[in-house]
């Protein structure tokens, strides 16, 4: 078993600079960390929902067996829901009419998957239009879209329940990157590479246009609408980042440009797996 651990390191904002803190980690009698709550798998590339309050987390992980994992949380604990009927992971998934759908995959056979959740089991919905996998989902005007990925850069399709029919053409090549909905429009921000990735585009139900320049280069990173403004978070490029669209413009909350594009968020704690695991468990 490894040592206790008594500290732990994480980013502290102070003004506009970051820097590690050290902090002291409550502990328990029995010498183990006391509070060891982390997600029940490795879970990435994976897909999060709230579904009637509660948290979901669907697929994405390390190996297939994660890929197929479903759990939601609640009591202050995560709680294993049901075992995914395909290998989910780079899809998107989305709560539609009170149920929860999850489309795509990037796991061969499984890319034009769409499965929904009522609640008690999974069901067969559709097969998608074209492969869908990288790309993104909204739900506008009580319909699914799907936008983009790297089965087609430039697609734009929907679901009114029924059936798929094809909407748009992307006005760019959109993959890797968040789409949100905001102020009854659908906006798509950046792109899974540099050379398009601070492009901003929004759906307006007839014709596409351009809104503005991202603050920073946003792909592989996501975004959610808060208080009625877009906050962008993260990314490959600019891990550390976060701007928010107030409808007019966008505006920095914090911004740090990663030489190392491959910083990731475990690299804050110095604390291997297999130690963090032995005191957990």
């Amino acid at each position: 078993m490894a040592d206790k651990i008594s500290k732990f390191i994480f980013p502290v904002k102070t003004g506009n600079e970051i820097a590690d803190k050290e902090f002291d980690l409550p502990s328990g009698g029995d010498g183990k960390v006391a509070y060891c709550d982390w997600l029940p798998y490795y879970f990435f590339e994976g897909s999060a929902v709230v579904y009637y309050d509660l948290i979901h987390i669907l697929g994405g992980g390390y190996d297939q067996n994660d890929q197929n994992e479903h759990y939601e949380w609640y009591d202050s604990s995560w709680h294993k829901v049901t075992t995914l009927p395909y290998n989910f992971y780079e899809g998107s998934a989305v709560v539609y009419n009170k149920e929860i759908h999850i489309l795509g995959s990037k796991s061969s056979g499984d890319e034009t998957k769409h499965y929904k959740w009522n609640g008690s089991s999974w069901v067969s919905v559709s097969t998608l239009p074209y492969n869908f996998y990288e790309g993104s989902a909204v739900v506008y005007n009580n319909e699914i879209h799907i936008l983009g990925g790297n089965g087609n850069r430039t697609a734009h399709y929907k679901w009114n329940g029924t059936a798929w029919s094809e909407v748009s053409t992307l006005p760019y090549t959109f993959f890797e990157s968040p789409a949100v909905v905001y102020n009854n429009e659908i906006h798509i921000l950046g792109v899974g590479g540099q050379t398009e990735a601070i492009k901003h585009s929004k759906w307006d139900g007839t014709s596409w246009t351009k809104v503005s320049t991202l603050y920073y280069e946003l792909y592989q990173g996501s975004a959610v609408v808060l208080n009625n403004e877009i906050h962008a978070l993260g990314g490959l490029q600019a891990p550390k980042s976060h701007a928010k669209f107030d409808g007019t413009s966008w505006t920095n909350i914090f911004y740090i440009y990663a030489d190392d594009r491959y910083i990731k968020s475990n690299d804050l704690v110095p604390l291997s797996r297999a130690e963090i695991e032995a005191i957990c468990t």
